[in-house]
């Protein structure tokens, strides 16, 4: 047993720390401070817990064996991750009134967000129906997927809040001069290339 939960950290681990549309999102909200990356970190959160509940109760198999609406899930995600992406690069400047003019931005939106930005790619369906059977006991298999469940969830919350904390250091230094500008410009085009492999990888 800890064996194969050493395995599933080091494989979930390198999963995580890979940079995705998640990491990308979470180093854009890190732009307007901690408070809105934790929100849209409690987003991708509830979405892994969807993915993770069709695992274990085998609902994954449908959604997989069904290539029309997979193929649906997938090209909408993608669409997502294009209009997130456009925005980021449009609009994204380090201040709470960045995308909604004069209102603050919500972080109820902020978790929205997260959770379809997490959606927004349901090959992930794909990973955890090969990855969790490997670790699962015929025996334990409910207990089993909530343990690693878990345990992935533990570390997407520290990944991305570390990535959180870096990222809002590094605004805090670049607010408000001609780089930052460039640099949401970059996330956003990063941002719309994984929407390419979203679509057709």
């Amino acid at each position: 047993m800890f064996e194969g939960t050493l395995q599933f950290l080091l494989i979930t681990l390198a999963l995580e720390v890979t940079p995705g549309p998640a990491v990308l999102f979470v180093l854009y909200q890190s732009s307007f401070g901690m408070r809105y990356v934790l929100s849209g970190v409690a987003g991708l959160l509830t979405a892994n817990i969807v993915w993770i509940t069709l695992v274990g109760t085998g609902l994954g198999l449908v959604l997989i064996g069904s290539p029309n609406l997979f193929n649906g899930l997938r090209y909408v995600g993608a669409l997502y991750l294009v209009y997130l992406g456009y925005k980021i690069a449009r609009y994204g400047v380090g201040s709470p009134q960045a995308e909604v003019g004069t209102k603050r931005k919500s972080k109820f939106k902020v978790y929205r967000q997260g959770m379809l930005t997490s959606f927004s790619n349901p090959k992930a369906l794909l990973f955890f129906m090969a990855l969790f059977p490997q670790f699962t006991r015929v025996e334990h298999f409910t207990s089993d997927i909530v343990f690693y469940g878990a345990l992935k969830m533990l570390i997407l919350f520290v990944v991305m809040t570390s990535y959180g904390l870096m990222g809002r250091k590094f605004f805090n230094r670049i607010s408000h001069s001609e780089t930052s500008k460039w640099v949401f410009r970059g996330l956003g085009l990063a941002i719309i290339v994984a929407a390419y492999g979203v679509a057709f990888g």
